[in-house]
């Protein structure tokens, strides 16, 4: 019995933005999903093939990737078992899977590598994510403002420094540029970045994104 490719490509897909509505990042959005498709992998060349395949296009949607992810996707989908891949599809779908196969493999080398594990929001779509919320609630109460950003928030700064400081510089600049100074979670934000070591960070920032946050940083100290 042939099973139905482009459904599964669908729930894959489907899953991913699943967890992509809970606030995740990109990256653990997908190591969410590829963690829930680990079954589905053992049930046939197809679903190995397809799951890996919907992996390699996420992937390449995103700016960027952890480097043993790009070696371990490319490894499987080089080593697909062709002749199994043929008997559990009929001719066309075949050919379509080593289409979407090759044009993944063609494009992955593209995506910039990440050495650092751990899946997080990377420090410009960390930043679009605290802008776009703040803009939705700008015109509540000031102090509330504060307290429901650090609340939406609160998950993402526990789990990584990169995404706590990032959240926290972005905020300070928004709440400068609206003049919200008295406040207190502005005193204890100003005291975190006055703390704050930029090479306690380690891999999670590149090199770029750490010279452009040591600067945003130094001009938010200037004004508050």
């Amino acid at each position: 019995m042939k099973r139905n490719y482009e459904a599964l490509l669908g729930a894959f897909y489907g899953k991913y933005f699943e967890f992509k509505n809970m606030k995740m990042s990109n990256d653990e959005a997908l190591a969410r999903t590829s963690n829930d498709f680990e079954g589905v992998l053992k049930l046939g060349e197809m679903e190995n093939a397809v799951v890996h395949i919907a992996i390699g296009n996420i992937i390449l949607s995103h700016t960027r990737t952890y480097y043993k992810v790009k070696d371990q996707l490319i490894e499987v989908l080089n080593s697909i078992d062709l002749e199994k891949l043929q008997l559990e599809t009929s001719l066309d779908e075949y050919q379509d899977i080593l289409e979407r196969r090759d044009m993944v493999l063609d494009e992955i080398d593209n995506i910039q590598i990440d050495y650092d594990p751990y899946a997080r929001w990377y420090s410009f779509e960390m930043e679009k994510e605290v802008k776009s919320y703040f803009g939705n609630i700008i015109c509540e109460d000031e102090s509330e403002l504060v307290e429901k950003i650090i609340e939406r928030f609160e998950r993402d700064c526990d789990k990584t420094l990169s995404e706590n400081i990032v959240v926290k510089t972005t905020l300070a600049e928004l709440l400068i540029r609206h003049g919200i100074k008295s406040n207190e979670q502005i005193v204890k934000i100003r005291s975190e970045l006055e703390q704050f070591d930029l090479n306690n960070v380690g891999k999670q920032l590149s090199e770029f994104e750490k010279l452009d946050l040591s600067i945003r940083i130094k001009e938010v100290l200037d004004k508050l």
